[in-house]
């Protein structure tokens, strides 16, 4: 591959696009997934083995699920009781405000329908913090109403900087049987309200350490006669996810389905079905929000399936595939310089002489193989019909700007694969627990070998039960073992190897069928090593932060133990066998893929990566390094780097929408490619660096400066667009 980039494209002014009459096959959008999670007697906190997942019905929740009883305080309670067992360390030092990696609880719907009547929540009165004296030394702050945080937050001094309601895990036992039911005309939720079933939240002020907010597999029905009623109100930084979740109003009303208003939304949503509510999806977070989202299916909304933007919000970035609307009057409306990437997707009105995608004060849009039916014009922007009822095949919102020489454009369109999704083993027995195997978990003794024997056992899942365990070897993962379940626990090396040596684990026999690790907190060097020729699945996994490596270097600070600190960057993935054929890996809601040094030696290599919503930050080298390989990105989110994307020897890098901000002056440049190619549009913000593109080609080196952009420096969005 030795073509060299094209052009640099900021949307400007006038539209560009391609389209075609022929129709394209529809996408399927919400697959439902027959998903049918349990877990171990072990895993359960009730049952005094030091398991972390909480059984709503069992005491000290003790809720009832039989579609009578009003379980609005049980699941209250159990959202409270994730917040009241933080373990909150105040003093020097201490990052992120509190050391959550000592519990990271799972709250459990099992099957039934859950009755409420009021908001559920974690309650007041809620938890904050401030960092006034800075990120070293903060405070925590108790918060006893909306009306409190305003006042304490008056003079121009803002006392209550960030929510801490990180950390909530709400998993159901199967979507079509656990149902959370809003009663009928329940008070409180008449129409000017626009009040939540059930929050993530309470505060204005938002958070920007809300990690890892999760909820999946369940259903929530806002009932009959409550037109105030808001489905879910979620947020979540850096990773978090919403999926195989039904959002539907009983009788069609209903405000939103699924609201995102505050600082941050940031996550991976897939297998939505939200069916009624006057709009289905609200995105207006502001802040660092960058959302991926895939396989949804909207109905029955009254005004409009998906609003992102909002007004003096900005800084919105959402990527969508396989989005399948029925009959809202407008499909997409994107508004205050929000950026929209929507590709693979149908929208379709039942009866309607409006328009699919409206876009308004200066958001922006990306649109590839989009099928659009009874609308009577595709896009309007600003105002003006720009595109008529036909397939869109590619187009951009306004025309990408060529360097001079340059043909005109067009995005990579690599292959797209979709992310394995192997549902929960139902047979228990095949479940190995690594404490039966001798590990303590304790997050001080090295659980090496205990864990290497339970996955030498034959069983095919692995699991963790308790918050902490220790390698400071590394673990083969053979053929036999499928999916490995850290149940949102820590797993971390705290004695150094040699720099940038093993990784904790390896997949080390060759395998056609996946590999499926997920939901753990890691830190002390690489985490997995791609050794043998198997597809790989990487979910939900959080790699600790760059940037918070002097707080892990003494005990208790992250975890029990210190952290190992001699690797150059701690990582999530390395291919340690380039050689031969290419790797496959997918990589979903995690954490620090593809980090690399000063150096670019750290690039991963010869690999064919699909990455859904990755988070990279405060690296010395690029976010996302690649080298012979090729990788595609549906949404990012990344801050305070000079480089954010690097692509070597014959590259192929697609990465469509995400978000970018740098806090302060950087010279850049944002995109290196050696004799590679890259296609990307992302939002940038705040500051842009001196340089946006460097690219050599067999020795001849061009580059596209900041100054380049000067027509839209004064845009609240700055949308970066290169085909």
């Amino acid at each position: 591959m030795k073509r060299v980039l094209t052009s640099l494209a900021v949307l400007l002014l006038a539209p560009s696009a391609a389209l075609r009459a022929a129709d394209a096959p529809t996408p399927p959008g919400d697959r439902n997934l027959p998903i049918n999670q349990v877990y171990p007697p072990e895993a359960f906190f009730h049952h005094g083995k030091g398991g972390r997942v909480l059984d709503v019905t069992k005491p000290p929740f003790n809720a009832k699920g039989d579609g009578v009883t009003d379980d609005t305080q049980a699941l209250g309670a159990a959202m409270r009781f994730v917040r009241e067992h933080y373990e909150l360390i105040h003093g020097q030092y201490f990052a992120f405000c509190e050391k959550m990696n000592n519990r990271n609880w799972v709250i459990y719907l099992p099957d039934g329908v859950y009755r409420v009547s009021d908001t559920v929540s974690q309650g007041w009165p809620a938890r904050a913090i401030n960092h006034l004296n800075g990120w070293s030394h903060i405070q925590t702050v108790e918060v006893q109403s909306l009306a409190h945080e305003k006042e304490l937050n008056t003079g121009g001094v803002r006392r209550v900087y960030s929510e801490l309601n990180a950390a909530i895990r709400i998993v159901g036992q199967s979507r079509d049987k656990t149902v959370i039911r809003l009663q009928d005309a329940s008070a409180g939720f008449a129409e000017e309200t626009g009040k939540p079933v059930i929050t993530f939240h309470l505060l204005k002020c938002g958070s920007n350490v809300n990690n890892g907010n999760v909820i999946e597999n369940v259903t929530i029905d806002t009932g009959s006669g409550n037109p105030g009623a808001i489905g879910l109100a979620w947020s979540a930084s850096n990773y978090g996810g919403i999926r195989n979740v039904a959002l539907r109003s009983g009788d069609g009303s209903g405000k939103i389905g699924l609201l995102m208003d505050r600082r941050n939304a940031t996550g991976y949503l897939h297998d939505l079905l939200i069916n009624g509510f006057d709009t289905g999806i609200e995105l207006t977070a502001k802040g660092e929000t960058s959302v991926t989202l895939e396989y949804a299916t909207f109905s029955r909304q009254r005004k409009t399936a998906i609003h992102i933007g909002g007004e003096d919000a900005g800084r919105n970035s959402l990527s969508a595939r396989t989005i399948l609307t029925g009959d809202a009057p407008t499909a997409v409306l994107a508004d205050h310089a929000a950026q929209v990437v929507l590709i693979d997707s149908a929208l379709a009105a039942a009866s309607s002489n409006t328009t699919a995608i409206r876009l308004e004060t200066e958001a922006r849009l990306f649109a590839r193989n989009i099928h659009v039916s009874g609308y009577s014009t595709a896009v309007n922007r600003y105002g003006e019909a720009v595109l008529g009822n036909a397939h869109i095949d590619e187009y951009f919102s306004t025309p990408p700007v060529c360097r001079p020489g340059a043909v005109q454009p067009h995005f990579l369109r690599l292959p797209v694969k979709d992310s394995p999704t192997p549902p929960p083993e139902p047979d228990l027995a095949k479940w190995a627990n690594v404490d039966a195997f001798g590990a303590t978990g304790d997050g001080v003794a090295d659980d090496t070998a205990a864990i290497q024997r339970a996955l030498q056992s034959g069983k095919p899942v692995i699991w963790f039960p308790k918050a902490n365990y220790v390698i400071n070897g590394t673990i083969d993962i053979p053929a036999s073992v499928r999916e490995l379940a850290c149940l949102f626990g820590a797993v971390h090396r705290s004695v150094a190897t040699e720099k940038d040596g093993p990784g904790l684990f390896r997949v080390a026999e060759a395998s056609a069928e996946p590999l499926y690790i997920h939901s753990a907190m890691t830190a002390g060097g690489v985490f997995l090593d791609h050794s043998a020729d198997r597809p790989v699945v990487l979910e939900d996994i959080a790699v600790w932060f760059h940037h918070c490596r002097d707080y892990a270097k003494g005990k208790d600070m992250l975890f029990p133990s210190p952290a190992a600190q001699n690797t150059a960057i701690w990582r999530l993935y390395r291919n340690a066998r380039p050689a031969g054929r290419p790797k496959e890996v997918f990589v979903n809601n995690s954490l620090f893929f593809a980090a690399d040094d000063l150096d670019g030696r750290l690039a991963l290599e010869n690999v064919r990566a699909w990455a859904r919503m990755v988070n990279s930050e405060h690296l010395p080298g690029a976010q996302y390094a690649f080298r012979h390989s090729d990788a595609w990105i549906l949404g990012f989110k990344s801050e305070n780097a000079d480089r954010l994307f690097s692509a070597f020897d014959h590259t192929r890098l697609e990465v469509l929408g995400g978000s970018f901000l740098n806090w302060e002056h950087k010279k850049g440049p944002a995109i290196v490619a050696k004799n590679s190619r890259v296609s990307a549009t992302f939002y940038m913000w705040h500051e842009f660096p001196e340089s946006i593109l460097q690219e050599e080609t067999d020795g001849a080196v061009g580059s596209i400066l900041a100054t380049q952009f000067e027509q839209i420096k004064q845009a609240k969005g700055k949308v970066i667009a290169i085909p």
